[in-house]
């Protein structure tokens, strides 16, 4: 995985995984959103979360997480490894963080 800058000027920040390289045993990989900081989302202003294909640039999920609620964790999506590739699963749940 490498984190860097967001992959489109409105993106912050990104964490891209390229899947030719995860390792065969792996079967999930769970993407989430953290405060860190323990600031809580209902304080957070124009935050969202999203999963993007970027070989297609296709948006696959998306989440508004400002004004979500008083959680510091979301819970995005979850990608399976499946015989014919990976699949997503959106979750979208609020959760607690540390």
């Amino acid at each position: 995985m490498r984190h860097s800058g967001g992959c489109c000027p409105w993106d912050d920040e990104a964490i891209t995984v390229d899947f030719t390289r995860v390792r065969p045993e792996v079967d999930q990989v769970v993407f989430t959103v953290n405060s860190f900081a323990g600031v809580t989302f209902d304080k957070v202003g124009h935050a969202y979360c999203r999963v993007v294909d970027d070989t297609t640039g296709g948006e696959l999920a998306r989440y508004t997480v400002s004004g979500g609620g008083t959680h510091t964790t979301q819970i995005m999506a979850k990608l399976v490894r499946l015989r014919v590739g990976w699949q997503l699963a959106a979750i979208g749940e609020p959760a607690a963080g540390e």
